[in-house]
């Protein structure tokens, strides 16, 4: 899916769910076999042209007459989406996969510092 966002400086962002780097992918699953992970919300990484990283929410449902959105968000916001999603709730999500690639865009992010 390939869509337009502004910055809040007014800059234009072209992202593209298809080339852009997922680093977290929510846990799909079909309609007909109940109602638990028919939406969900993605994150990607988007480097632009000026080779700036710009980071996005990707809101998604199975649901018919529902449509997605995607928004900018920053870096703290990013890294914090990722924590959140370690935390629980789903098993093996965000994937060691998804982990390791958030280390590229954050590096240690998850580094215990209490």
């Amino acid at each position: 899916m390939a869509k337009i966002l502004k910055t809040p400086e007014g800059k234009v962002v072209r992202i593209n769910t298809k080339t852009d780097v997922c680093l977290y992918n929510a846990p799909h699953n079909p309609p007909n076999t109940g109602t638990s992970y028919t939406t969900g919300v993605d994150l990607y990484a988007h480097k632009a042209r000026s080779g700036q990283i710009y980071f996005y929410k990707y809101a998604w449902s199975m649901w018919q007459g529902e449509s997605s959105s995607t928004w900018l968000i920053t870096k703290k916001e990013a890294i914090d989406f990722v924590l959140d999603k370690m935390q629980g709730g789903y098993w093996d999500c965000p994937t060691n996969e998804e982990i390791e690639t958030a280390k590229e865009y954050f590096g240690e992010f998850d580094k215990e510092t209490a």
